[in-house]
Parts: C-alpha cells; structure tokens; sequence
C-alpha cells in the first residue's frame, strides 16, 4: 500500500471511530434523559431518538472499516445518513433538552437562590 493509501485508509479509519464514538454517547445520552424533557422542547419523542441513535450506532459499527471491521468505512450512504443523525441530536435536540440534572449547575440554570 503506498503512502497515500495508508494515509486515505487512516483518515477513514478515525472518522469511522469518531462516528462509532458519537453515536454510542448520543445514544446513551438521550437514554439518560426523561421522556418529558423531549416533548417539552417539542422535539420528536424519546423512543424515536432512541431508535434513530441505535441505528445510527449499528450503522457505525458495521462500517468500521478494516482491521476493526468488515465495512469499507462511513462513507457510504447509510453511513453519512448515521452522522448526520448524531450530528442532529448534538446540535439541535440536546442542547434544547436543557442539562436534566447533569452537569453543573444541576438544571438550576437561571433561578436565584436568594440573597439580593
């Protein structure tokens, strides 16, 4: 394999992985959150996101190209439909989802705790 290809192949082979990676945390991140949460950023419900983000991670995974897998990588059209669902959830669903009592602040955001 010349340097090019190795290099080609390489660039697949973490896109893959960061594609695999994201779409298990999303995965398990809208699994954490209350189904109430979803409707009240009146986003699609929680089971459908969680159906998507399963997809999305199988997806992922059958195309870990080799050594990792016996895909050809994320680039194929089922591939880039995965990412551009994790990609949806991380833009658009979470962060309207607030923190859910994750993270700091612990879903307190913007009310006073006295004081002045």
């Amino acid at each position: 394999m010349s340097l090019f290809g190795w290099l080609q192949h390489a660039v697949i082979v973490v896109i893959s992985v960061a594609a695999l990676a994201g779409a298990i945390w999303g995965l398990i991140d809208a699994a954490r959150r209350p189904e109430g949460a979803f409707t009240a950023a009146g986003k699609w419900s929680k089971t459908i996101w969680l159906v998507i983000l399963g997809v999305a991670t199988v997806v992922a995974f059958l195309s870990l190209p080799y050594p990792f897998g016996g895909g050809s990588g994320i680039g194929g059209l089922l591939g880039i439909a995965a990412i551009v669902a994790v990609i949806v959830y991380f833009v658009d669903v979470r962060p309207k989802l607030g923190s859910g009592g994750f993270g700091s602040g612990g879903g307190r955001r913007g009310k006073s705790s006295g004081g002045w």
